[in-house]
C-alpha cells in the first residue's frame, strides 16, 4: 500500500510524457494560469484590503482634524471678542484632541514604507537569489490618492479634497529564472517586510524551467517624488 502514491505518481508522469509536445505545453500552461490565480487570491487581495483599509483611516483621521482646526477658528474669533473661561476650556480641549489626531495620523503613515526603501529591499533581496537575474528595473511615476467624491461638501472642503492624501509609487521589475525561484522570491519580501507588497505578476515560461517574470510592487508614501532613489 505504501508504493501505491509512487505508483500513481509513476503512471502519472508516464502518462504525460506519452502526450504530444503541444499538448504537454498546453498542460504546463494551464497549471501555471491555475498557480497565479491561486497566489493572487492568496496574496494580492489580502494586501490591496489592507492597503485600502490604511487609507480609509487616514482620509477618517484627515477630515477629523479638519474638522478640529475650523472649530478652533470659530472659537479664536469668538475668544477675540469675549474672553470667557468657558470658551478657553472648549479652545483647550480641541487642541489636545487636535493634537492627539495629528499623532494618530503619524502612526497611520508610519505603517507606510518608504519608496527609497522599498527600492533597496528590492535589490538586496534579489541579491541574495542566486537562481534569478534581474534583467531590469523600472520606476514608475507615482499616482496620486484621493479622497472619495462627497456630493455634500462644501466648496471649500470640495477644493481641500483635491489635493492628494497620499502617493502610489509602483516598482516593476523583470526577472529570469524558474517559477519557483520567482514565488520564493515573492515570499521573502512579503516575510521581510508586511508593509511591501506585489501587486501584479507576469510569468512566462519561455525555455521551461526558466522563464521571464514581470513583477510590480507598490507601496504608498507621503512623498510625491523618488525622492533619494
Amino acid at each position: 500500500m505504501a508504493d501505491a502514491p509512487n505508483t500513481s505518481l509513476a503512471r502519472a508522469a508516464q502518462w504525460y510524457n506519452l502526450r504530444p509536445i503541444r499538448e504537454r505545453a498546453l498542460i504546463l500552461l494551464t497549471a501555471l494560469v491555475l498557480v497565479v490565480v491561486l497566489v493572487w487570491e492568496l496574496g494580492v487581495t489580502p494586501l490591496q484590503q489592507r492597503h485600502q483599509s490604511l487609507e480609509n483611516r487616514i482620509q477618517t483621521l484627515s477630515a477629523s482634524r479638519d474638522d478640529l482646526l475650523a472649530q478652533q477658528q470659530t472659537l479664536n474669533q469668538q475668544l477675540a471678542t469675549d474672553p470667557s473661561r468657558e470658551m478657553r476650556d472648549q479652545l483647550n480641549a480641541r487642541q489636545q484632541r487636535l493634537e492627539r489626531l495629528n499623532q494618530q495620523i503619524a502612526e497611520t503613515t508610519g505603517q507606510l514604507i518608504a519608496p527609497r526603501a522599498m527600492v533597496a529591499l528590492l535589490r538586496d533581496i534579489l541579491a541574495a537569489q542566486d537562481a534569478l537575474e534581474l534583467k531590469a528595473l523600472e520606476l514608475q511615476t507615482p499616482t496620486p490618492v484621493f479622497a472619495p467624491d462627497d456630493p455634500d461638501q462644501s466648496s471649500q472642503e470640495q477644493a481641500e479634497a483635491a489635493q492628494p492624501l497620499l502617493y502610489a509609487h509602483d516598482v516593476e521589475l523583470r526577472i529570469m529564472g524558474s517559477y519557483l525561484d520567482v514565488l520564493n522570491y515573492l515570499e521573502r519580501l512579503e516575510a521581510l517586510d508586511e508593509r511591501l507588497g506585489w501587486i501584479e505578476l507576469e510569468y512566462s515560461a519561455g525555455d521551461w524551467p526558466s522563464g521571464e517574470a514581470i513583477i510590480r510592487v507598490q507601496t504608498l508614501s507621503l512623498d510625491q517624488a523618488w525622492l533619494g532613489v
